[in-house]
């Protein structure tokens, strides 16, 4: 496990300064630091209270989740444990966010790790089809610079489908979990001894009490709804901070253009923060609509360390409250693993 962490760093850090060096290559940063100085700061807080307001939004989002399951959660549990895996992300290396959330909702709410775990996996699932959904209906708004429409549509058709694949997968997971258990402990007993095969089964069926939510229609439409939600508070987030450095070409179609390149470049490992992929995707995405090089790296930097500081004071906040230890976040992943085991073995 060490190995395998000291690995994604080494990876991670690699990425992050390829990605810094390809964004920054012909950027000077007394320009940068003009752009930023000049920046509007009454839109610059807009931006900052749209971008925190984004975590809210997951809270009231991950109750609907939590329905099938566990129907009594409060909303000051999820806004910590929200605050608290988003500030992992940004300041731990390996992607422990989701384990720690995880981890620190169970250890505030009487909801076992697995089932925990199993709903944030689900909400990825959604953010994906509505990032996958706005890219797709970014590309194809008019207003979209022509001639990148064929390679950028393609792309998003990619995208679409393997989302699809993903959710047809966990969706039949969810609706005939029997079958999936019977298949899975037909297909793994074949390859590990019975006591290992017992524990694969168990952490599945724990697992699969997490999706309720993909088989029920009225919750999902719920939750899909509130995806929605969290991606246009997010976009609008981003378009204000566009315009506070005088970014008006790409409109509140290409913030959401914008907002989805970001939302699936920062999946690819990175050093803690994101940095290095946000940068890329901005400058990615806005070249597309011509915005110079200067200017998209001053609204990258700007947007990037602004939105960063709100929900990492969060997190760590919320730590000290919920009386959680700061090993106990660096160790998320391991402790989680071993509530699996444990949940299974009970």
């Amino acid at each position: 496990m060490l190995k395998q962490h000291r690995i994604k760093i080494v990876v991670g850090l690699f990425i992050t300064v390829g990605l810094l060096a390809w964004v920054l290559r012909d950027v000077s940063a007394a320009a940068v630091l003009a752009e930023v100085r000049d920046a509007d700061p009454v839109l610059l807080a807009a931006m900052v209270a749209a971008a925190t307001a984004t975590f809210l939004v997951r809270a009231f989002r991950w109750h609907v989740l939590l329905l099938p399951g566990f129907p009594d959660s409060h909303l000051r549990s999820r806004f910590a444990a929200v605050c608290i895996g988003f500030m992992a992300n940004n300041l731990l290396p390996a992607r422990l966010g989701e384990f720690a959330r995880a981890y620190s909702f169970s250890r505030v709410e009487p909801i076992g790790v697995p089932r925990s775990l199993a709903s944030i996996v689900v909400e990825r699932v959604f953010d994906a089809v509505v990032l996958g959904s706005f890219f797709v209906l970014a590309i194809s708004y008019g207003g979209f610079p022509a001639g990148r429409t064929a390679l950028m549509r393609s792309a998003g058709a990619a995208a679409g489908l393997t989302i699809a694949v993903g959710l047809a997968v966990l969706w039949t997971m969810a609706r005939w979990p029997k079958r999936t258990l019977t298949l899975v402990e037909h297909t793994v007993g074949r390859l590990l001894s019975p006591v290992l095969t017992d524990r694969v089964i168990g952490i599945i069926a724990s697992f699969l009490e997490g999706l309720g939510a993909l088989h029920h229609p009225l919750i999902f439409v719920r939750a899909l709804a509130w995806s929605v939600a969290v991606w246009l508070t997010g976009g609008l987030s981003i378009w204000l901070g566009l315009l506070a450095f005088g970014i008006t070409e790409p409109g509140f179609a290409g913030a959401m253009f914008v907002q989805s390149v970001i939302g699936f470049g920062v999946a690819i490992p990175s050093s803690p923060g994101f940095f290095g992929p946000l940068e890329a995707a901005a400058r990615l995405s806005l070249g597309a609509y011509g915005v110079d090089s200067v200017r998209i790296v001053s609204f990258a930097t700007g947007y990037h360390i602004l939105t960063f500081i709100p929900v990492t004071v969060l997190g760590l906040w919320y730590l000290h409250r919920l009386g959680i230890r700061w090993s106990e976040v660096e160790h998320a992943e391991e402790l989680v693993e071993d509530a699996v085991g444990g949940s299974e073995a009970s």
